[in-house]
């Protein structure tokens, strides 16, 4: 791999300049020829438009990239749309770079030193897969990096850069397997980071229907329409999507990774195969799920729930209001309004506390706080780094607090685990609200991925009797995709639903859509509320009257 090459200050800064203004075709390079990232460079460069070259007609592959550059390229990448305010850095006025850091700011991903966004310093290797982890929204992994130098990697960023290196994200280290990671990133080596994550960019709104082999992002403002296409792997969708995407009989390897409010809606010609057909472990003492199919409202094939209430939502059931919050308008139900957190909030203030009592004056009524996960890839349990102080500053301030942990169970026994670790973290403390069972699979990187319907719904009702017999409220946190292929509903009728579906003010349906009524509604996590800094997940309580 090419060599880091040193420039002065003034150098470094008007190449980084001409970044994102000269675009160049990367066929013109005179000094790509050959490199060791060359096709992704001219990929990135020439097709899509994210990194571009200079008027010279060359592309300068390992130079270094500023902080500000970085945030221009990723401003580019994500199309961010909310901005913090001018005086969020003291040095920030009048740059060029300024808006794209605020923008990263507002977003969580920029946070600067000391109130200072240090634009013009070289961004290093580990603060430039920090700052991907967060626009990402990537899980951080408690696996330590096996890198020969993982002395040097900072604490703030080997979560992030484990995840990476576990999903093959991480491809520019050498035989003596080092990941350099105080030494400056280059433009190379970001394009080839790039590249690994992202294989087909959409820029542009319309119909497509080409298969990608790998990862699909959509950046197009408007949103898209998907038809009869297979992606295989995720599907992302970013901030700067504000228009509704459209999966028509689409095939997804992976999972739809949401970064921002876009409504995404999904039809099939033909129903999905029953899920619930693969034989669990004897041992497990799992009944095995005989599901039948109706045809939901929308015209989707869904697994029928006996005995679980439906869904009676519909449009005009909610407004926003002037705080940009979801409003019911009916009134079959009262409701009250609240936020979850975890860590990542606290990260984001240079504190690292929440002021809860701003909050409530905001109107937050109840808090979920994460209390702890297990790890994706390594299956260990962890503690959230803020979970103590979340849960005691939300109950001290007079807030209804629950809290939810992120489960990879795959055995019932596993789900006991999770279970008595979360009442271990509570050492007793009585809650006013439910506890929450957060099981997810993203994509096949996750230990849970091939898990059976009948398995995981064991999980579930395991870890609920858990935190029941202990004296505790349980809850089930569930998508559509859970809710449709992996949790059978009726067998966990007797807890309340946690339902994730996210709105923005050009939602057309503006509603949560699960055919089954949720008891909490997160109908957003761009929300805004005093007492925190960056966007935050918002929630419903539906109350029958």
């Amino acid at each position: 791999m090419a060599k880091f090459r040193i420039f002065r200050a003034a150098a470094a800064l008007t190449l980084s300049a001409a970044l994102l203004t000269q675009p160049i075709s990367a066929a013109a390079f005179t000094d790509t020829l050959g490199h060791w990232a060359e096709s992704a460079i001219e990929k990135w460069s020439e097709k899509y438009g994210v990194i571009k070259g200079y008027e010279d007609a060359t592309f300068h592959p390992d130079d270094p990239i500023t902080r500000g550059a970085f945030a221009g390229i990723l401003n580019r990448f994500l199309q961010y749309q909310k901005i913090s305010p001018n005086s969020t850095f003291k040095d920030t006025s009048g740059a060029y770079w300024e808006d794209a850091i605020l923008r990263l700011h507002a977003a969580g991903v920029y946070l600067g030193t000391d109130g200072a966004a240090r634009l013009t310093a070289n961004i290093t290797r580990q603060q430039a897969i920090t700052m991907v982890g967060r626009a990402f929204k990537l899980p951080e992994s408690t696996a330590i990096p096996a890198y020969a130098d993982v002395a040097q990697i900072e604490s703030y960023a080997s979560g992030y850069l484990g995840t990476m290196a576990e999903r093959g994200y991480i491809t520019d280290v050498g035989a003596d397997n080092r990941f350099r990671p105080t030494e400056p990133i280059t433009r190379a080596e970001l394009i080839n980071l790039l590249n690994n994550m992202v294989d087909t960019l959409i820029q542009q709104s319309g119909d497509y229907s080409t298969s990608t082999k790998g990862t699909l992002m959509i950046n197009a403002a408007d949103g898209t329409t998907l038809n009869g296409m297979s992606i295989g792997g995720d599907l992302i969708i970013a901030p700067g999507v504000t228009g509704g995407v459209v999966l028509q009989d689409v095939t997804l390897s992976g999972t739809i990774q949401n970064l921002g409010s876009a409504t995404v809606d999904q039809y099939a010609t033909t129903p999905p195969e029953n899920p619930g057909t693969t034989t669990p472990p004897s041992a497990e003492n799992v009944p095995s799920l005989n599901w039948t199919y109706i045809t939901g409202p929308d015209g989707k094939k869904i697994p029928y729930y006996e005995g679980v209430p439906v869904n009676t939502f519909g449009n005009g059931s909610f407004y926003w209001n002037d705080a940009g919050r979801l409003v019911y308008s009916g009134t079959d139900f009262t409701t009250r309004f609240g936020i979850d957190v975890s860590a990542y909030q606290n990260r984001s203030i240079p504190s690292k506390t929440i002021d809860w009592n701003a909050a409530k004056n905001d109107g937050v009524e109840f808090v979920f706080a994460r209390i702890g996960f297990r790890g994706t890839g390594s299956g260990t349990l962890n503690s959230d780094a803020f979970y103590a102080q979340n849960i005691d500053g939300a109950m001290a301030a007079g807030l209804d607090t629950g809290v939810y942990f992120f489960s990879q169970a795959i055995t019932v026994a596993e789900a006991v685990e999770e279970a008595n670790y979360v009442l271990s973290l509570l050492g007793g403390r009585k809650l006013t609200a439910p506890i929450a069972y957060d099981w997810e699979m993203h994509d096949s990187t996750y230990r849970v991925y091939g898990t059976s319907s009948a398995m995981a719904t064991a999980c579930a009702k395991a870890f609920c009797e858990t935190i029941e017999a202990a004296g505790y409220q349980a809850m089930v946190y569930t998508s559509s995709y859970v809710a449709y292929n992996k949790f059978d509903l009726s067998v966990l009728s007797k807890y309340p639903v946690w339902y994730p579906e996210y709105k923005s003010a050009s939602s057309t349906a503006l509603y949560p859509q699960l055919y089954y009524r949720p008891n909490y509604w997160q109908f957003t996590s761009k929300g805004s509320v005093a007492g925190l800094s960056g966007n935050v997940d918002c929630n419903l309580q539906f109350i029958p009257n």
